[in-house]
């Protein structure tokens, strides 16, 4: 039985918070990490405190506490693997931490014994970056956990964090229309970019589902087709030959041309000016994701802006696309219903057809896509 399932719904009466703070200090010094380990070690220490009574309750929900604490890297990538519902935990202080999903968000009843030793653990199991004077850590697991870590001084008392697992449970754009993210006739028109080398910006705050959408955007990308994709986690799901990945911080413009790429996508990017560069190398259908939803892309030539947010009931939709800087579809939110946001997509004016001659499709399936944007 994992660690996680051991503790679920424990938590220790406060009560005796000052011994619970002694044998914690007791526990980190010693190293233990096993719930047998610990027991013997709380054992003894009540032998030495005689004039405390602890019932054999308290005695295990104690335990159970301690076990909890030293362990806390384990039970929060165990809630990730044992929780399905579970997408993101918020690390708001050493005592606060709360997982959010599907069903809203709850209060895991954890506390992280040691925040350095945490963090310690992470560095260990992850690969990952420091800015700010190694203040900002961003870091990502084997099995696609990412964490994002700021210390202080640029917060206070304690680390926070925002550790987050991206689950590939969408990667096409009829699952994405199934799930009312998009509409087929915005599907169409992206489809149709792709196939015409326009350079895609997709713009959305973290958690948004860029990502997602990212992935139904690069299975559009023509097979035979040369891909060199930029990305400093490893969430981009493709089965395909000819594919060159590598970290953003990895590569300069002028080598990554250097691997004679026909597509680069790029996800999560930092700096726009990268894009730039690129197409000042003759690249065209660049496609891109980025946090900044400000970011001017009015130098852009030839670009389509998606633009993705999380809305309050924690649905994920795109709200709007433009292509050079005219809006072509907006989704409007109308209401609130029983906690459910509803709106509608619109279309604002007329879809543009891009050339036909284009290789990256059939010239039937392009054609069938133009009459399906035409007609609709």
């Amino acid at each position: 039985m994992n660690i996680r399932a051991r503790i679920k719904n424990s938590k220790y009466d406060m009560d005796l918070a000052e011994l619970k703070s002694i044998l914690l200090d007791a526990v980190v010094r010693c190293g233990y990490t096993e719930k047998e380990d610990i027991g013997k070690l709380v054992e003894s220490e009540l032998r030495n405190h005689e004039n405390l009574s602890v019932s054999s309750y308290d005695l295990q929900k104690l335990i159970t506490f301690l076990v909890s604490s030293v362990n806390a890297f384990e039970i929060i990538t165990d809630v990730f693997d044992n929780e399905e519902d579970v997408d993101t935990i918020f690390v708001n202080s050493l005592t606060n931490v709360i997982a959010e999903g599907k069903n809203g968000t709850r209060d895991l009843n954890l506390t992280i014994a040691d925040g350095d030793k945490f963090i310690e653990e992470i560095l260990k199991n992850c690969n990952y970056t420091k800015k700010e004077n190694g203040k900002i850590i961003d870091a990502v697991s084997s099995t696609g956990v990412r964490f994002h870590i700021i210390l202080e001084p640029l917060v206070q008392s304690s680390p926070v964090m925002v550790i987050k697992k991206f689950r590939p449970q969408i990667a096409n754009f009829q699952s994405l229309i199934d799930n009312d993210f998009i509409i087929d006739k915005m599907a169409d028109f992206l489809s149709l970019a792709i196939s015409a080398h326009r350079n895609i910006i997709v713009k959305g705050l973290p958690n948004s589902g860029k990502t997602t959408l990212l992935n139904a955007l690069v299975s559009k990308i023509r097979a035979d087709q040369r891909v060199v994709l930029m990305s400093d986690f490893d969430e981009i799901k493709l089965s395909r030959g000819n594919m060159v990945r590598c970290g953003q911080s990895d590569i300069s413009t002028t080598e990554l041309m250097q691997l004679l790429p026909q597509r680069v996508v790029l996800d999560g990017c930092r700096d726009l000016d990268f894009v730039r560069e690129l197409i000042k190398f003759d690249m065209t259908g660049v496609i891109v994701t980025t946090d900044d939803i400000a970011a001017d892309v009015r130098d852009i030539p030839d670009a389509v802006t998606v633009v993705i947010r999380k809305l309050s009931d924690g649905t994920r939709k795109i709200v709007s696309v433009s292509e050079e800087q005219e809006e072509l579809f907006r989704f409007d939110a109308d209401y609130v219903e029983d906690g459910k946001v509803i709106g509608k997509f619109e279309t604002l004016r007329d879809i543009p057809m891009y050339d036909a001659n284009n290789d990256d499709y059939e010239l039937e399936e392009l054609a069938s896509l133009s009459e399906h944007l035409t007609n609709k």
